[in-house]
């Protein structure tokens, strides 16, 4: 399994494990200030994002299986700023990336290579070789379905359930 969703196709992940859930682009921003400033993964949100309310989630998985309608829009007023449930997205391209494997996972990654493709929304060649070298559980990524029947529909604030 690859862990992509691009039509509504679940993720598998680990029972127990914390994922972020981010949208890619913002993934970079951690990137460059995370680790030239060796920022704490408990600091990222108020240093790498201090204006941005809902910059991630945080999920831990109670089942092996995430289900893309698990992801709900809400409108802004409806954030609750202390329930880290709740994240945003430009892109509507999110990862669930391993909260204990963010440091490894950010030194390789690369969304420009993870959106060039010449043919596909996404470089699925670049997301295998990235994620190569984990367990096929720690890590997926979501692409937004517009024409879907999910709230899961791209840009917005959303919380996962």
């Amino acid at each position: 399994m690859k862990n992509i969703s691009k039509n509504n196709e679940p993720l598998e992940l680990s029972i127990g494990k914390k994922y972020y859930i981010i949208d890619a682009l913002y993934v970079t921003n951690i990137k460059n200030e995370f680790l030239k400033a060796n920022i704490l993964p408990k600091d990222i949100r108020n240093e790498v994002f201090p204006f941005t309310d809902t910059p991630f989630a945080l999920y831990k998985a109670n089942n092996n299986i995430f289900f893309i309608n698990q992801i709900k829009k809400v409108d802004y007023d409806e954030v609750v700023l202390e329930d880290l449930s709740f994240f945003s997205t430009d892109t509507g391209l999110i990862l669930f990336l391993n909260e204990d494997l963010l440091v490894d996972f950010l030194k390789e990654f690369n969304y420009d290579d993870l959106v060039n493709s010449d043919n596909e929304l996404i470089n699925e060649k670049y997301w295998e070789e990235l994620v190569s070298n984990f367990e096929s559980t720690d890590f997926g990524l979501v692409l937004a379905d517009i024409d879907s029947e999910n709230d899961f529909d791209g840009s917005g604030t959303y919380k996962v359930f």
